[in-house]
């Protein structure tokens, strides 16, 4: 595959990416740094969950493509024409990216990123940590069998509290 795909999600310090009620724990600064880095990607991948927070910001959609994936029929509100929403499975997102002449596409979503990376689709993670922890919620990987060995490539400070972690994916 020819396109790079990097994950961005921001994390509690015990390594959750959503409360259980899926609402937002973010900093201004984190989605901030957010939307600055998917310029650079142009094509933001999300899963479902990650796309009923999104949808009720102002800043959806982000990007010149948007690909929203459920296995779940969903209504959007709006008409947006830079928006797909498809069930298929990672390859066959990137062979939608590749089809529409996009060589970066950053992917966000427990469930979603999980599977990118598990089939060795992601060359790079971004954490935006938030000093924050809660019990409950949706962890940063779901639950599967596989590792990936990372290095660490940039720390980025955004306040006294806060960090973003740059990792690139060895293998």
């Amino acid at each position: 595959m020819s396109v790079d795909i990097a994950v961005y999600m921001h994390v509690t310090v015990n390594g959750m990416i959503a409360r259980v009620d899926n609402s937002d724990f973010s900093s201004e600064l984190a989605r901030s740094d957010f939307l600055k880095t998917i310029k650079k990607y142009r094509v933001n991948v999300i899963g479902r969950n990650t796309f009923n927070v999104a949808s009720k910001s102002d800043y959806f959609p982000v990007g010149d493509l948007n690909i929203i994936v459920t296995k779940h029929k969903i209504k959007l509100q709006k008409t947006w024409e830079n928006v797909i929403v498809t069930n298929k499975n990672p390859k066959d997102i990137i062979k939608i990216i590749e089809s529409k002449g996009y060589g970066k596409a950053m992917v966000a979503g427990g469930k979603l990123a999980t599977s990118f990376l598990k089939e060795g689709f992601v060359n790079e993670i971004y954490l935006n940590v938030e000093p924050i922890v809660f019990g409950g919620g949706i962890p940063i990987f779901a639950d599967e069998n596989f590792e990936k060995k990372l290095e660490l490539l940039k720390v980025k400070r955004f306040s006294k509290d806060e960090i973003r972690l740059h990792y690139k994916v060895l293998n």
